[in-house]
């Protein structure tokens, strides 16, 4: 899908996130302990998701307006993903919960958040964010490879 290059960066990150989904996913068939699936897990969310969920919140998401069911939904789950790290991952269900939730709230934004946003956002708001400098996602360094355990 071809992206406004103001929401190229974002749409990257997006990348990462679903590869996270794809490890627990890996770990959850492997009966990978949830302790050592969440040590991931909080890793990448300080590191990834935090960051990244405060730069949709303080750039992309004005656009539409934190009144857009979009965007208020959108919020709303980064706020359970925050409830959830903080919470910790006891049992598998947990982790398959976070999961899930994760790759259903990137599909959404990929497939209904950012072509509403393009749609709607004029030049200059596009210009702003294409003048935001926000630190591009990375895999955190993490010596535990569970995923392929």
């Amino acid at each position: 899908m071809k992206r406004h290059e103001a929401l190229v960066q974002l749409s990257r990150d997006h990348h990462f996130g679903l590869l996270l989904c794809w490890k627990l996913k890996e770990g959850l068939k492997r009966n990978i302990s949830p302790e050592r699936m969440s040590k991931y897990i909080n890793l990448f969310y300080l590191q990834n998701l935090k960051p990244h969920f405060t730069e949709e919140e303080e750039t992309i998401f004005k656009v539409l307006g934190e009144e857009h069911p979009l965007i208020k939904e959108a919020v709303s789950q980064h706020n359970t993903f925050h409830d959830m790290v903080e919470k910790g991952f006891l049992t598998p269900e947990e982790i398959e919960n976070f999961r899930a939730l994760l790759e259903l709230h990137i599909r959404t934004e990929e497939r209904q958040i950012f072509p509403e946003i393009e749609k709607q956002a004029t030049d200059e708001q596009l210009q702003n964010l294409l003048e935001q400098h926000y630190p591009e996602l990375k895999e955190p360094d993490y010596d535990d490879i569970f995923w392929k355990d």
